[in-house]
């Protein structure tokens, strides 16, 4: 399955993510896994949205810790700057 890894436990602004899969083109959508930093797995569906943005649905989710995160949709622009993605907003 194509992979997003989150580098937290959980999806804010300002976080960042690798994405291991090609995005695909404006409008189509992707089923995806979101992996994040404690080992925690959430399904979600990933659309490109411009040529350096994707908008994500992240389902909901419990962390390792046992906090549960509700589903919740987010917004990612690439920086070309350090070569990762940024959650630039949730939507």
């Amino acid at each position: 399955m194509n992979t997003i890894s989150f580098h937290d436990t959980h999806v804010y602004p300002g976080c960042t993510a690798i994405i291991f899969f090609k995005i695909v083109p404006n409008g189509t959508v992707m089923p995806v896994t979101a992996e994040f930093s404690d080992g925690s797995i959430a399904t979600a569906e990933v659309e490109q949205s411009g040529p350096e943005e994707i908008l994500i649905h992240i389902d909901a989710y419990t962390t390792e810790r046992g906090t549960r995160i509700p589903a919740k949709n987010w917004r990612l622009r690439y920086d070309n700057e350090t070569d990762i993605w940024k959650v630039a907003a949730k939507i």
